[in-house]
């Protein structure tokens, strides 16, 4: 065999060494905790911090009635408005504790949850832009809630709950008082219950977004290259 050929037959037959393919991809093992448990003891704990709102509200619309109860062995009378006057001061005390408590557990779990769904759907290479959606809308609400439950607690107090208002119109009585400080109560709860949610949404997007980040990142890999013209390392993943 003739050197020419002999080159051009090893030249067919030697083929250059490229990177080893990659591994089928496995899947990682699913997270423990779905918060699913934190979100439904926030819905639970905003519904009974709106129920004590609505029965104060409730309270005091009915008012008391000059109902009165006599004790002769205590040689006392009293009228049913200290007994609702109590039972207000009672759901006053609660509402606010069980929506402190919601707004807590919804934060809580929207933060679980946002990483749980970033993770499972990372396994299934299902990933979808959904984050700045939780963002826009959960910071939309949560202003809005605490830009109500604040500002009606002030003019609350501004109104003298509802007192003043009636005042300059020239209806202070019973009954427009009432209805003032109702209305005031009512934006209270509103803005109470769009906090919750908007605390639980952004939670959520923003555990979304960072999880989805972090999944990203497992997944590049450094594998060697070698070729006849070239030795080094690449870098694999997807982006």
């Amino acid at each position: 065999m003739s050197p020419a050929l002999a080159l051009f037959v090893s030249l067919t037959l030697v083929r250059p060494v490229g990177p080893a393919p990659a591994p089928a991809r496995e899947l990682p093992p699913a997270m423990p905790l779905s918060g699913l448990g934190l979100l439904v003891s926030a819905g639970v704990a905003g519904g009974l911090g709106l129920a004590a709102h609505v029965w104060r509200i409730g309270i005091l619309r009915r008012g008391c009635g000059g109902q009165q109860f006599v004790f002769p062995e205590l040689q006392v009378t009293v009228t049913g408005c200290v007994d609702e006057s109590l039972r207000y001061l009672g759901f006053s005390t609660v509402a606010p504790l069980f929506n402190f408590a919601a707004i807590g557990l919804a934060a809580g779990g929207g933060t679980v949850r946002g990483r749980f769904t970033a993770w499972n759907r990372a396994r299934h290479e299902r990933r979808e832009k959904i984050a700045p959606a939780y963002l826009g809308g959960g910071a939309g609400l949560l202003a809005l809630g605490l830009a109500m439950y604040v500002g009606s607690r002030v003019a609350l107090w501004r109104d003298r709950f509802g007192a003043e208002s009636c005042r300059q119109e020239g209806t202070l009585t019973e009954s427009c008082v009432r209805d003032r400080w109702s209305a005031w109560l009512v934006l209270t709860a509103a803005g109470q219950s769009l906090t919750v949610a908007g605390a639980g949404l952004l939670a959520y997007g923003v555990s979304y977004a960072r999880a989805v980040r972090v999944s990203r990142l497992s997944e590049l890999r450094l594998e060697p290259s070698v070729t006849p013209r070239f030795v080094g390392l690449s870098l694999a993943g997807r982006f």
